[in-house]
């Protein structure tokens, strides 16, 4: 097989692949796991049942992959951003707004995070996590440049602050979704880095 032909059917699975995931991440936050046939997102994909498996073994194959698949985005554009700032506290704005501009985006992965409390959960919890715990030490590093620089309070532990922002954005994301989108996530940005870097207390005589 010629070079050319190599990359041409990489390129093809890498299409079919991204058709396949899409429509399964819209159909899964619809109708969860269990009511899923595979025989419908194939349908909704243009696609034969066959072509489908030729992709992913099952359907919890393809289930776990379109959680997967979000997971990696989100970490891929989080440090895509951090790398293009030089101010260790635009570095962490501008996490908090890829955050909020790719869960708004990806409100069918929202769905799935909060409906399927099942073996499925436990699941998405440890590869959130796992890219979480894997990554925390950088965004740590953040944290302590910006003490040194008198930016945060020394008395503050980075890992401990960094927790509570995830949980905030985490909280806030999820309330977002359940409660029917009713304001919009990237709007809220500036609210969102007000609270958390300065607190809603007037700062009298400063």
């Amino acid at each position: 097989m010629k070079i050319t032909d190599k990359a041409k059917k990489k390129e093809l699975i890498q299409t079919r692949q991204k058709q396949i995931l899409d429509v399964a991440s819209r159909v899964f936050s619809k109708k969860g796991f269990a009511s899923t046939q595979v025989d419908e997102i194939a349908d909704l994909a243009g696609l034969g049942k066959g072509t489908v498996y030729r992709y992913f073994k099952n359907k919890k194959n393809l289930f776990l992959s379109v959680v997967d698949r979000g997971i990696e985005s989100l970490k891929d554009l989080a440090l895509e951003a951090m790398a293009k700032e030089k101010e260790p506290l635009d570095k962490i704005k501008k996490v908090i707004e890829v955050y909020l501009k790719f869960f708004e985006k990806q409100s069918d992965l929202i769905r799935i995070f909060i409906h399927e409390q099942s073996e499925f959960q436990k699941r998405i919890q440890k590869r959130y996590y796992q890219h979480y715990y894997e990554h925390v030490n950088k965004v740590e590093e953040i944290f302590k440049e910006a003490q040194s620089l008198g930016l945060i309070k020394k008395k503050i532990k980075p890992s401990l602050a960094i927790a509570i922002l995830t949980d905030m954005l985490n909280s806030f994301i999820y309330t977002w979704q359940l409660t029917g989108k009713k304001y919009s996530l990237s709007e809220s940005f500036t609210v969102i880095t007000e609270i958390y870097f300065t607190g809603i207390l007037e700062q009298k005589g400063k």
